[in-house]
């Protein structure tokens, strides 16, 4: 049987720094000072008479939202309020703590600054800032941001206590240590300093000093399940797998649904060889949250120790789809492909593996051995010198898994394990499954309804359109048959009696689409274009009705068009051009360009025309098409969400999430469940 290295656990200071902020916030506050400071401002907001009532009422009705944990809810209110004045730091800060609850610490950031710019004397303020620095690993940031609330407030014990934290995770035992003696000494009453403590207390492998610290946090709070974990964690790092079962199994009985205790449940019930009970957790975390990279990985390892490659092999297809650079999964299928017999499926892998990691001898040695099967001598003789010069450089032997090789190829991995309940009732927002795909395509709307569903654009002071603002919208529940057989009869009328004819034909071909009559739709839209070759209108519409045609017949054909962010070269069907066709994605985007070219400022226009272009595989075009839009209209959402999804497809993380966290504070809550997939790996 293949022989793995072991699976992949967490470190006593990692786990701590991904538990307590998770345990922190699932209390509704980012730092035990957090709530009693909001409540404070807000209060401050409601008797400030110079504040416009206004600005009061939204304060209140945010601050209800957020007791209830309707941070969506609270972050449209505090826009609104913001709007109102953008002059009251309190706002920002309330803001940025939303902003903070829903994982979006670079908008979080960047509301914290802005509070900061506006009144830099509140050290929660630093604090808050310095918490969500951390979690985007800029901890020095973090510290200066510390530093200077200690200057303002040298005896809020909030401060020394998130040093604590950020040093722990940096393993920094002893300063850890010694602020956590701070935070107590300044009377920090909360449970969480003595986990943070009995971590750091475990780092430096003094054990019973750290049982003595997570029992004090236990005596203070027993519903703390983190105590329970980091208790069963040290127990089970000394090899007494019973004893830390029994805090694992207490913390679980707390909290069914934690994933923290399940998971580490499950390592310590692998030590122990209950293969089949950590199994069961494991598929419990999967269900739980199926992002989970490390559950995954650590289920695909046993599987194969159980002599189940088949299943071992499609949980690392899971880990490589949702981590596409595992440099070790790619290996390790490769491996068990090759013992399956599937020897042109373990060349591709182990193709992937060295093209991740040159340096990797053991692949390049796997690589040879998968050519000998394939009857590839010349290619397996280069692989195999390959190998040996690799070896012969790192000193390493190739026939035995050596430990430095094995802590090598533990360093290899690099998981983005998603720790938090999705498929829960109480799972946050932000951890919901989500399909995720772009935003659609704006088109004409003919009816009526509110400004949530429509967007306008104003074509007032523009030559050869009839109506001085047109209604648009991306609801498509919006155009109903009802409504396109009312314009019918209404456009015929004006057909028939000769009354701007131009817009008539283009109203009657949007009212055509919407009821799928094709041909009919097409011959009104040359009419219009005919009657007036610069009527913008006609050409975006006529690519718009193309593209729906499209849609619907890859639908028809039962190919899967979905926009996902997958990082492939390998083209897509519809980056082939079809020029016997009339109706092409080329002939969608000339309808697009036609209309732009008439009304350069015609921002729907680049942004449905970036969509295209994602359809086509072009997608430094469609980031050019939404960057556009975005430039000529200030806020644009919609465009920002896409151009935030085409950005991380591209690698550009950092501003793909900055684009997403705008898209959020403006109303796009999706975005809020695709950066907790992308964003703060």
């Amino acid at each position: 049987m293949l022989k793995l290295y072991p699976a992949f656990t967490k470190t006593s200071a990692e786990r701590s720094h991904y538990e307590m902020g998770p345990a922190r916030k699932k209390a509704g506050i980012p730092g035990s000072a957090v709530l009693f400071t909001i409540l404070t401002l807000v209060f401050i907001i409601l008797c400030i008479p110079a504040r416009p009532q206004a600005v009061s009422n939204y304060a209140r009705d945010a601050q209800t939202s957020i007791r209830n944990g309707q941070f969506v809810e609270a972050l449209k209110t505090l826009n609104l309020a913001i709007q109102t004045d953008p002059t009251v730091p309190e706002l920002f800060y309330m803001r940025g703590y939303v902003k903070f609850s829903l994982d979006d610490y670079i908008g979080a950031e960047q509301d914290f600054s802005k509070s900061i710019s506006l009144f830099p004397y509140l050290p929660d303020v630093y604090v808050n800032r310095a918490q969500v620095r951390s979690q985007q690993q800029n901890y020095n940031g973090a510290l200066e941001d510390l530093s200077t609330a200690s200057k303002i407030d040298s005896t809020n014990a909030e401060i020394f206590f998130t040093l604590a934290r950020i040093k722990l995770y940096l393993k920094k035992y002893y300063a850890c240590l010694a602020d956590c003696n701070r935070a107590i000494k300044l009377k920090c009453e909360n449970e969480s300093v003595y986990i943070i403590k009995g971590a750091a207390e475990l780092g430096i492998d003094r054990f019973d000093a750290a049982v003595e610290d997570l029992k004090k946090s236990i005596e203070i709070n027993p519903s703390n399940i983190y105590a329970y974990i980091q208790l069963g964690t040290g127990w089970s790092d000394k090899s007494k797998y019973d004893s830390a079962l029994v805090y694992f199994d207490k913390a679980i009985e707390l909290d069914s649904n934690n994933i923290f205790a399940l998971f580490d449940r499950s390592i310590t019930l692998i030590k122990k060889k209950d293969n089949k009970a950590g199994l069961a957790d494991l598929g419990k975390i999967i269900r739980l949250s199926p992002y989970n990279s490390y559950a995954y990985f650590n289920r695909a390892i046993l599987y194969n120790d159980m002599g189940d490659r088949k299943s071992a092999i499609g949980d690392f297809d899971k880990v490589i789809k949702l981590n596409p650079k595992n440099i070790v999964s790619y290996y390790y299928r490769g491996l068990m492909k090759m013992q399956e017999n599937d020897s042109k499926g373990a060349l591709e892998d182990m193709d992937k593996t060295v093209e991740l990691l040159p340096d990797y001898a053991d692949a390049w040695y796997a690589r040879y051995e998968i050519k000998l099967k394939l009857k590839d001598m010349a290619g397996a003789q280069k692989d195999y010198k390959m190998a040996m010069d690799i070896a012969k450089k790192n000193n390493l032997s190739t026939d035995s898994l050596t430990t430095r090789k094995k802590d090598f190829l533990q360093s290899l991995v690099k998981l983005s394990g998603d720790f938090e309940e999705m498929n829960t009732n109480n799972s946050k927002f932000q951890n919901q499954a989500v399909d995720i795909q772009l935003m659609p395509m704006f088109k004409l709307f003919q009816g009526k309804a509110g400004y949530n569903v429509i967007d306008l654009y104003d074509t007032y002071h523009k030559g050869h359109y009839y109506t001085g603002i047109l209604s648009l919208t991306i609801h498509p529940f919006l155009i109903s048959d009802s409504l396109c057989n009312k314009q019918l009869e209404q456009q015929n009328v004006k057909v028939n009696t000769g009354a701007e004819l131009a817009d008539a034909y283009l109203q009657r071909a949007v009212a055509y689409s919407g009821i799928r009559k094709y041909n009919d739709a097409f011959a009104d839209y040359a009419a219009s274009e005919e009657l007036d070759s610069l009527y913008a209108l006609p050409y975006f519409c006529r690519a718009i009705t193309r593209y729906d045609l499209i849609q619907l017949i890859s639908t028809l054909d039962n190919y899967d068009q979905q926009i996902t962010i997958v990082k492939s070269k390998t083209k897509t069907r519809e980056q082939y051009t079809t020029t016997e066709l009339e109706h092409t994605y080329d002939a969608v985007v000339c309808d697009f360009e036609s209309a732009i070219k008439i009304d350069p400022g015609f921002f729907f226009a680049y942004y449905n025309r970036g969509i295209v272009y994602c359809k086509m595989g072009n997608y430094h075009r469609a980031l050019e098409d939404f960057s556009k839009a975005i430039s000529l209209r200030k806020n644009f959402a919609e465009a920002l969400f896409n151009r935030g999804l085409v950005q991380i497809m591209l690698d550009d993380s950092q501003a793909g999430c900055e684009d997403l966290s705008r898209a959020g504070e403006l109303g796009i809550s999706e975005a809020y469940k695709v950066m907790k997939r992308y964003c703060y790996k």
